[in-house]
């Protein structure tokens, strides 16, 4: 089937300022293969730190996975094969509270390697988060070096993207 759908990182601001370990908040986006159109319908996936809770798993619908509110940009690493087994494993992922050093970056990190354990919720994919998480870096980096996220203009285009699988950037 040619019409797989696909399994990004995401990164948003996390709000600390300061310590560039923290700097971004890390999610995992669902979305079509065909993004053309006004929308792009998917699913966001991660942990957010709740200040009565602590660490909580959260799965939302968005209106469009080009573009949501304070998205940074998205990296492509994955063709999905089975999508409810690949929702099933991240839904099933360890919540770590307790532990000063678990944030949404070590639950994306553990994620991935389930889904690599796995081997059947994807297809074609890069899930080694020792390649992943620096390369996210640098790109989302150079993004603000460029001064992507300052003009206003900018903020109602599509979010940069950038296919890790095929070496190459989507949106600009």
């Amino acid at each position: 089937m040619g019409n797989k759908k696909r399994l990004y990182i995401a990164v948003y601001p996390s709000g600390v300022v300061g310590n560039e370990e923290r700097r971004y908040h890390w999610a995992f986006l669902i979305g079509p293969k065909a993004e053309k159109g006004q929308s792009a319908r998917g699913k966001r996936f991660h942990v957010k730190n709740e200040p009565l809770t602590g660490w909580t798993y959260e799965e939302k619908d968005v209106a469009d996975v080009k573009q949501t509110t304070t998205l940074l940009g998205r990296v492509l690493i994955a063709k999905i094969e089975d999508e409810q087994r690949l929702v099933d494993l991240l839904r099933n992922q360890p919540v770590v509270n307790g532990d000063p050093n678990w944030r949404c970056r070590s639950w994306v990190a553990s994620a991935l390697e389930a889904v690599a354990r796995d081997g059947r919720c994807v297809g074609r994919a890069e899930l080694d988060w020792g390649r992943i998480e620096p390369f996210v870096r640098g790109y989302i980096g150079r993004k603000r070096e460029e001064g992507r996220y300052e003009r206003p203009e900018d903020l109602a285009r599509p979010r940069p993207t950038y296919d890790l699988l095929e070496g190459k950037e989507t949106i600009v």
